[in-house]
């Protein structure tokens, strides 16, 4: 028998308690919330527990209310039911404390509750409230103002509005993705702050109206801080009193109908009005509501309204807390075996849903933290940042992994009795092995195929085209004309310089008659010389607009760009001239991968066309130094490639990671190749485990934020 329940005396129930009707669970069994309103909280109980708290105030002690309870309702109730629900009836502080030592255990379960200095920290850094002010009596004089939007006829009328602002939009739809790039710059980013808080403002106050509407009270509206980040909040708690579901439903979801409405109107409003700030607002409150709603607000795997929906929806209160409890017996039977009791019975397709519901709350929680964790590392000074990224990896991310360990470490004697464990252990071990031996020499080398004596040609200088002498597939002879090209400055110079040239002469030859030129003769010889020797230069410079093959070949590709009178620069390709013979591949290999090979190694080259086959490949040589950019453009990320490269001033591409030239022979190649040919070499090297690449890398890392 309990400690409770030994008492000669029960614990007296506080008079301030409310017993309230409660929703019906999923399985159809009545509930009753008990309210207590000193803490503003409230309490869910069964049938059970209700008929038991009711006989409660009457009874002197435990034995008299095991009588009470059998008369009145046939059912017997042991001496360790009655201790559990006195247990749970004082920890929940719904008993007043007997005697003048009766503040002792308060104090004790208050010390109890404290966190440390560092755990408060880390709480409030987490999330705390800052209550703002009391809705109730804007509420009361705005009701019957806001009465109308409750009707069908409003949810018609913007239904309709909404459909046909969206079949607008798909008209002018590249118009519409187009103005999501007016959020980059800084303007557009406060814009589009002040129109989500501005919308976000009428989703709370859709809570609270709709609440207010069912007859809850709404102490507070405020400010929440969520990891620092601010966002608005009503207080809808008594939401719990309403025994109806679907009222409760329409409370969670009314911030996230206004947010729709609001959109539905903003998108027409896009559609019809003419550019400037009228339509770029409606354009923000349109992507606020359509998106942040939909996407954020009814994700039921994060505590926001879609989180209370969904609980609603499904008739199971506190969903978090049963479903892991659920997720976490599951996981272990899946892993054990243990054959332990459901911490709870429901109907098989219940309990299938949230098992599955707990499962994907863990994996998302992990991504989202993760993520949340390097974002905040990212935001704030080093020292800070990692303080807080370890925060939220440890206690977002390691902590439930440490506590169900925890629980594994007191079921170890079942846990290794179990012949499921050895199937387990076995499939883990594997894994383990497969994550820390070095079994793959597989490395991928982007890399494209092309003849080896092919010749990208470019112009010689930025130059207008005059004429294209060749076609696409055209045979050439060393020296034969391709284009022909015309620098219109060069001609003008030229054209200068000549006129220069014959004054200067005819100045010269006047110096026997001219007292002034023949006291300048000897810089006018100088001068001439000079503007000779630029005349030659201009007449070569002339002669290089006339591109010429340097070897013969085929014109394999030819600018599809290119016709007369149109301008093109000194970087701008004008033609590929190769011919059928040996073939070369060259790639990059990133520096990570670097150790793993040297000249002789075999692979494969593996278009990325499927129509083509594979070819045979060995490796000749490797750069010694990293490039300094991607010269085979057809690589780079920008153009469609596997090298990740960003442009410096729209001129070099700068690979963002150390890559390596190299250059890998084909040894049976079984197709003409006529263009280059872009693809992945699958290339043999020293085996490394995953184990040892991530510690490389995480080690990479380290090394590059600490500063050395």
């Amino acid at each position: 028998m309990s400690q409770s329940a030994q008492a000669s005396v029960l614990p007296r129930l506080r008079e301030d308690l409310s017993i309230l009707t409660g929703p019906v669970s999923a399985a159809g069994a009545r509930s009753w919330i008990i309210y207590d309103p000193a803490r503003h909280s409230y309490i869910q109980i069964d049938r059970r527990s209700y008929e038991l708290i009711s006989l409660w105030p009457s009874c002197v002690d435990p034995g008299e209310l095991i009588r009470r309870a059998k008369a009145a309702f046939g059912f017997s109730v042991s001496d360790k039911e009655l201790g559990k629900l006195v247990e749970f009836a004082s920890s929940n502080q719904l008993t007043v404390e007997q005697g003048e030592g009766g503040w002792k255990s308060i104090w004790a379960r208050k010390q109890k509750a404290r966190h440390s200095v560092l755990m408060t920290l880390v709480h409030s850094y987490l999330f705390f409230r800052i209550p703002l002010f009391r809705p109730e009596p804007l509420l009361n004089a705005t009701a019957l103002l806001v009465a109308p939007l409750f009707t069908r006829a409003a949810f018609v009328i913007i239904s309709l509005v909404g459909i046909f602002g969206l079949y607008l939009v798909s008209r002018q739809w590249a118009a519409f993705a187009d103005q999501f790039t007016a959020f980059v710059s800084f303007d557009g980013a406060i814009s589009f702050a002040v129109t989500l808080f501005c919308v976000k403002a009428l989703h709370e106050l859709g809570h609270a109206y709709t609440a207010f509407r069912f007859g809850c009270r709404v102490p507070t509206m405020g400010l929440a801080f969520m990891m620092m980040a601010p966002m608005l909040y009503t207080d809808v708690s008594d939401a719990w009193q309403i025994p109806s579901r679907r009222r409760r439903v329409l409370i969670g979801a009314a911030g996230v109908i206004v947010e729709l409405a609001l959109a539905c109107i903003a998108t027409l409003g896009w559609a019809l009005l003419p550019p400037g700030t009228a339509k770029s607002i409606a354009f923000s409150i349109a992507t606020v509501g359509w998106v942040l709603s939909l996407a954020m607000n009814l994700n039921p795997l994060m505590r926001f309204d879609g989180y209370y929906i969904f609980s609603d929806l499904l008739g199971i209160e506190n969903l978090q807390e049963r479903s892991f409890a659920l997720g976490s017996w599951k996981m272990r039977e899946v892993l054990f075996g243990l054959r332990a009791p459901c911490p709870e019975v429901l109907a098989p397709k219940m309990e299938r849903t949230l098992v599955a519901y707990a499962w994907a709350v863990w994996v998302y929680r992990a991504l989202l933290f993760t993520g949340i964790a390097i974002i905040v590392y990212a935001f704030f000074f080093k020292v800070l940042g990692i303080v807080l990224f370890g925060i939220e990896i440890v206690y977002f991310v390691a902590g439930p992994i440490w506590r169900e360990l925890g629980v594994w470490n007191k079921m170890r004697l079942a846990i290794l009795g179990s012949r499921r464990t050895i199937v387990t252990g076995g499939v883990t071990l594997a894994l383990l092995l497969a994550f820390v031996v070095p079994w793959s020499k597989r490395i991928d080398v982007p890399a494209v195929l092309e003849n080896a004596d092919l010749v990208r040609i470019y112009p010689p200088r930025p130059a207008e085209i005059s004429a294209i002498r060749v076609a696409e597939g055209d045979r050439v002879a060393a020296g034969d004309v391709l284009f022909e090209l015309r620098s219109p400055e060069t001609v003008k110079d030229k054209v200068l310089t000549e006129i220069r040239i014959a004054l200067t002469k005819f100045r010269l030859a006047r110096g026997a008659a001219d007292q002034d030129d023949r006291d300048e003769s000897m810089i006018l010889a100088r001068e001439l010389v000079s503007l000779e020797s630029k005349r030659d230069g201009l007449a070569r410079e002339q002669a290089e607009l006339t591109v010429r093959a340097p070897a013969a070949g085929v014109i394999l590709e030819l600018n599809p760009a290119l016709h007369p009178g149109r301008w093109i620069g000194k970087a701008e390709p004008l033609a590929l001239v190769g011919d059928s013979g040996t073939q070369s591949v060259k790639g990059y290999v990133a520096e990570a991968d670097l150790w793993r090979v040297s000249p002789g190694a075999n692979g494969r080259f593996v278009p990325d066309d499927v129509a083509q086959p594979p070819v045979a490949v060995r490796l000749v040589d490797v750069a010694e130094s990293g490039a300094a950019s991607v010269d085979i453009v057809e690589l780079a990320s920008r153009y469609g490639g596997r090298v990740a490269a960003e442009s410096e001033s729209g001129k070099r591409l700068i690979p963002k990671t150390a890559q390596y030239l190299v250059k890998l022979a084909a040894t049976d190649l079984s197709f003409d190749v006529r263009q280059s040919v872009r693809g992945l070499v699958h290339l043999d090297g020293l085996p490394e485990s995953i184990f040892a690449r991530l510690c490389r890398h995480a080690a990479g890392v380290l090394v590059r934020e600490s500063g050395f």
